[in-house]
């Protein structure tokens, strides 16, 4: 869905004449502190004692006419300091609805300036809601004038129902265009009708969460601009017309991420790094005003470029400069001196040279993508990625769903060898390099991390969120009723308690000491399903000390009794009820988390496919074991893949699926390479290509544990450089792992024979 093109230049309009059109709104602001009445020493009424928190206010009230006045304070700010003068006028129209907001501060201490870290906390909306019809607009005699003849219109509908009479205004305004801010995006087809490419609506992703649109709670971009692409391409928005869309739409993601889908094209955008965040939570505020600061920037180009427009070079710049402003006003909120004041931020400052548009001239980002051509082919993997299942084709549409971000060498130096595996393999090697020399080598990947753990495998990164949004919440919650249960899957090294323990590690940074403890079971190891108890009184321990234990029940899937899952039964007391039973008499257990890794099934799928046998002998086996109520209780799963590299993947005739299992392998363990080296080698000034091509291509035994083996083993001489003479003997290796001599020598000639050798 790319679209091309060079941004217009300025018409150089001094007085152009700007409409801001909507309903009648209210805003009462009020700055909220709460203090002790210990500290302040007094007692204000009856009823209160010392020591006491009361709320009291900051400050003056201030009140707003909504977002239309957000709007005029932006663009008479901004549009000054682009030396442009328009004249502004504030229209308004049926009955007014009075709003209140709460205000509190998030942060403390002062920078240089008036306060900032004011954020909104509770709003108080009209009695009546959100009225399905109000008082209309009517275009008479005594308001046409200033509803006429406007060179741009702001439309801010905050009724839930924009004014209807869009003909009316097409006419009295034929050369204008018209940017809308409302709530909801079900209501603008007449407007997209009217006034075509010169009609932009922005579009909260929340007005989509709210609707019938099959909008989940997915923590991906992939997913979410899928979801979002397909309900605004129903019949129920109505902005889709003949394969296309009527105007311009803005999908803000605030404030990490921002899409743009128009006739021409669409793009998508978001800060490196992060992940989609929900709507505010209450803990952490809100700032009411990020959504009139994303159109009044919007205006402010198309004002300075006398016309509207949308490309591929201005939805960079533009979404380069929306982001770094939200990022500016979701650290900082609102000001305070006396009374809540906007943000101090400056649209034409950030730009690298002064000149729009010079962002793309200038930087690359892995994190802006081009949407593709809304095809036949792509309308099927959009469906498959914004469904509500998750399976192997889902998971592999999302990561094809976005195009894999080639970094600048890449593109210059690699050029078309990156079409086979060989290709592939100097690519990851080019990034390790780089990563373990001078700690940038992934910065050209669109890369995600949870503590120490980092992907760039969005199909990897959502159950790990996931995981991590479920911890938090439990640890949080004032009351439990049973251990949180959790499964884990993958084979043996593959960094199943590793990502468990940096979710924990994450979450254990909001508390001023980690509230975390870990305790690990191996059930090979136990004699009988006595041994449970044993280590539940551990656990119960730990609860009694005011921890919350995470307890790795390593290899629960292992024999007893004649059967694999042998020891489910025994769980299933400590998973429903929470308690644990001893010589028949009941313990309750407590606020914990049991993790359950399993040894025999590499996957969920695996043990869950045993649900589904046919066979009646197994069937029965299935439910003697009790497997149907052990899974049950579990209230997340994890699989976690592996890092083995197949024969498949290393052939000259792997295909484009192929090879991008070959590229996530390999950075994976580049990511694990990297960390390791760190750990074990941190006084290594240099680590030779061949090292790391052989550490990159190496078939390991026991994934991770035995590229941690290999490195740590070779690092006891404590090098400056190392070099394959210093890594570990064959005779020590072959424990953990095998090397791809061969494979070796055929990256290092096509290297030679691309002219790379003299780079590394």
């Amino acid at each position: 869905m790319a679209a091309t093109g060079k941004q217009p230049k300025k018409a150089g309009r001094k007085r152009d004449k700007i409409l801001l059109l909507g309903s009648q709104v209210r805003i009462t602001n009020l700055p909220v502190k709460e203090v002790s009445l210990l500290r302040e020493g007094s007692l204000p009424a009856y009823g209160y004692n010392p020591g006491d928190q009361v709320e009291l206010l900051a400050g003056e009230v201030s009140i707003e006419q909504g977002r239309l006045e957000q709007t005029h304070t932006w663009l008479a700010t901004y549009l000054g300091r682009a030396g442009l003068y328009p004249a502004i006028a504030t229209f308004t129209y049926g009955e007014q609805k009075e709003i209140y907001q709460i205000f509190r501060n998030r942060q403390t201490g002062r920078d240089g300036g008036p306060e900032k870290g004011w954020f909104m906390f509770q709003q108080f909306l009209p009695s009546e809601g959100r009225r399905v019809s109000t008082r209309t607009l009517e275009i008479n005699k005594q308001n046409q004038a200033i509803l006429s003849q406007n060179r741009a219109i702001m439309v801010v509908d905050d009724s839930g129902r924009p004014p209807t009479a869009t003909a009316d205004f097409k006419q009295l305004n034929p050369e204008a265009w018209v940017i809308a801010l409302g709530i909801g995006v079900a209501h603008w087809q007449s407007w997209a009708r009217q006034f075509g490419p010169k009609f932009c609506l922005f579009c909260r992703l929340s007005d989509l969460e709210t609707t019938r649109m099959e909008m989940d709670s997915s923590v991906i971009w992939e997913t979410i601009v899928a979801m979002a692409l397909r309900a605004l391409k129903t019949s129920e928005v109505g902005l889709w017309q003949d394969g296309k869309f009527l105007c311009h739409i803005v999908i803000e993601m605030y404030p990490h991420g921002v899409m743009y889908l128009g006739p021409d094209g669409g793009y998508f955008r978001h800060r490196r790094g992060c992940l989609p965040e929900k709507s505010s939570p209450r803990h952490k505020g809100s700032a009411p005003c990020y959504d009139t600061l994303a159109t009044t920037l919007l205006a402010s180009d198309w004002l300075q470029a006398g016309q509207p427009f949308f490309c591929r070079n201005a939805f960079f710049d533009y979404s380069t400069r929306l982001l770094n402003n939200w990022q500016l006003l979701n650290r900082d909120g609102y000001a305070f001196d006396k009374i809540l004041r906007f943000p101090e931020l400056d649209f034409a400052s950030i730009y690298p040279t002064g000149e729009a548009c010079s962002f793309i001239e200038n930087e690359s980002d892995p994190c802006f993508i081009d949407l593709p051509e809304l095809t036949p082919d792509f309308e099927r993997v959009l469906d498959v990625v914004s469904c509500q299942q998750w399976h192997e084709e889902k998971k592999e549409a999302i990561r094809g769903f976005f195009p894999w971000p080639a970094s600048a060498y890449v593109r210059q130096r690699l050029g078309a060898m990156t079409s086979d595996c060989v290709g592939v393999i100097a690519e990851v090697l080019h990034y390790l390099k780089n990563e373990v020399s001078w700690k940038n080598g992934f910065a050209d990947l669109r890369m995600f991390n949870v503590g120490n753990l980092r992907t760039t495998d969005p199909a990897e990164i959502e159950p790990v969120m996931t995981l991590q949004n479920v911890m938090d919440s439990y640890v949080s919650r004032e009351q439990v009723q049973r251990p949180l249960c959790v499964g884990v899957f993958g084979p043996p090294g593959s960094g199943k308690s590793f990502a468990v323990k940096e979710v924990a590690k994450v979450i254990g940074r909001r508390f001023d000491i980690s509230p975390f403890d870990f305790f690990e079971f191996n059930l090979t190891q136990f004699d009988g399903p006595a041994e449970i108890n044993s280590a539940i009184d551990a656990i119960r321990a730990s609860v009694a000390k005011g921890k919350v234990p995470i307890v790795f029940w390593d290899e629960f899937d292992c024999r007893y009794d004649h059967h694999e899952f042998g020891y489910l039964r025994y769980f299933l007391p400590a998973m429903q009820d929470g308690i644990t039973y001893v010589h028949g008499v009941p313990y309750n257990i407590g606020r914990s988390i049991f993790v359950f890794a399993g040894g025999v099934k590499a996957s969920y799928d695996g043990m869950a496919a045993l649900l589904g046998s046919a066979d009646p002998g197994t069937q029965q086996l299935v439910r003697t074991l009790k497997i149907p109520d052990f899974l049950s209780r579990l209230r997340v799963v994890l699989d976690i893949d592996d890092i083995e590299i197949s024969s498949e993947l290393l052939c000259s005739k792997a295909g484009s699926n192929d090879l991008a299992r070959l590229r996530r392998i390999l950075i994976k363990r580049a990511f694990i390479i990297a960390h390791q080296m760190d750990t074990h080698w941190k006084k290594a000034a240099r680590k030779t290509s061949g090292l790391l091509l052989r550490l990159l291509l190496a078939e390991y035994k026991f994934g991770a544990r035995s590229i941690e083996a290999v490195i740590e083993a070779s690092g006891a001489s404590d090098r400056l450089v190392y070099g394959l003479p210093e890594l570990i003997a064959p005779s020590a290796a072959r424990v953990h792992a095998n090397w791809r001599v061969e494979l070796e020598r055929l990256v290092d000639l096509a290297r030679k024979q691309q002219g790379l050798r003299e780079i590394w």
